[in-house]
């Protein structure tokens, strides 16, 4: 898929800055061609669950990211270093553009 990494930076960005922000509390940290990196302080998906006293249902949204990446990854590489469902103060994710040297 030629533009692999732009797609997923773009629908991140897209995710995380446009119409959906209300959802999340966002602090970009890196934008630029070799990786995406950001922090999530508020997560309407863990907020609802524990509203409803299943916080720790939430770690299913989490580990669907790590499938919704995985198959990108000749594009991109998904890091994950906290999430707030598990037991972090924030959700710290890096999307890291893969570039062909890798697959040599």
């Amino acid at each position: 898929m030629p533009n692999g990494y732009k797609i997923v930076r773009q629908s991140l960005e897209d995710d995380l800055e446009g119409e959906k922000k209300v959802c999340w509390e966002t602090e970009i940290l890196q934008d630029d061609d070799s990786g995406f990196t950001y922090e999530i302080s508020r997560c309407l998906y863990f907020d609802t669950c524990k509203e409803h006293g299943y916080a720790e249902f939430c770690k299913v949204f989490c580990n669907h990211d790590w499938y919704a990446y995985g198959v990108l990854k000749h594009h991109s590489r998904f890091i994950r270093k906290s999430t707030i469902a598990e037991d972090g103060t924030v959700c710290y994710d890096t999307i890291e553009k893969v570039t062909e040297k890798h697959f040599l």
